[in-house]
């Protein structure tokens, strides 16, 4: 696996689609996924066992032993073994891909938010990229976490990491990030959504610096999502998409909210 140190950028951004970002501008709170609930089936999944890697972790395994690994050590069990000791929230490093807008924006009615990631890192580590390879590639070389280290060892919990660092080439478009922690990290609560508890943990201040707006988002939910935002980020920027036709490409423009409100409403 790949260990060289990537420079995290300035800016990372998330979509959201318009029920999702009203209940994240209410709350000021980033919902944290657990594998097994992501949208990709094959999420922390490993693709094969690698007999030199798997020896690092049981040192007496010989090579026909990696036969029997799949009937121990099963894809899924592997990934519902990290839905119980990992969470993550993935970001996305650029704001104007047109397929996720369409995908995550539901859309273009929704917004992207961009976070300042020097304000994340303050509280919280392992924010990392998403390596994309082949099923026969990386990610079988990826060490096994297993019980012997403990689940809150570090040399546990970098593994379990690497598990969730790889997807298929196929995700490449996304060119996500993810901050990763130990769901029992104390950054982390739980919210109640009906039945269901929801991981959740609060937005620091600062971390929002811009509000982007999908291209077919209306003016009046613009207008309110603005003013929400601003009693928890008041030095929130605001932007939004502008589509070009004769090139098919987005881009994003500053968005004169006061203007916008005063033209508006008569302010």
């Amino acid at each position: 696996m790949n260990t060289t140190r990537v420079e995290i950028p300035k800016s990372l951004y998330k979509y959201y689609s318009p029920n999702a970002i009203e209940k994240t501008v209410f709350d000021n709170t980033l919902k944290w996924a657990l594998p097994c609930d992501e949208n990709d089936p094959f999420e922390a999944m490993p693709s094969g066992w690698d007999i030199t890697v798997v020896k690092q972790c049981v040192p007496d395994c010989q090579a026909e032993d990696i036969a029997r690994l799949d009937a121990i050590f099963d894809s899924t069990k592997v990934r519902e073994m990290i839905s119980h000791i990992t969470a993550f929230v993935s970001f996305a490093e650029r704001a104007d891909v047109s397929l996720m807008w369409a995908h995550y924006a539901e859309k273009h009615s929704g917004v992207c938010l961009e976070f300042d990631t020097s304000v994340l890192q303050g509280k919280i580590d392992y924010l990392i990229p998403v390596t994309y390879a082949e099923p026969d590639g990386e990610r079988k070389r990826c060490p096994l976490p297993h019980d012997d280290l403990g689940d809150n060892s570090p040399e546990y919990q970098k593994r379990v990491r690497g598990f969730l660092s790889y997807k298929a080439n196929e995700w490449a478009y996304e060119k996500e990030w993810r901050w990763i922690v130990p769901p029992m990290v104390n950054v982390i609560k739980c919210k109640k959504d009906g039945e269901k508890c929801i991981l959740v943990s609060d937005i620091p201040q600062g971390a929002v610096t811009r509000l982007i707006f999908g291209y077919s988002m209306p003016v009046l939910t613009r207008l309110t999502l603005a003013k929400q935002i601003r009693e928890k980020h008041p030095k929130c920027k605001f932007a939004h998409v502008v589509l070009d036709p004769k090139l098919f490409k987005i881009s994003i423009e500053d968005f004169d909210i006061d203007a916008v409100e005063s033209a508006t409403l008569g302010k």
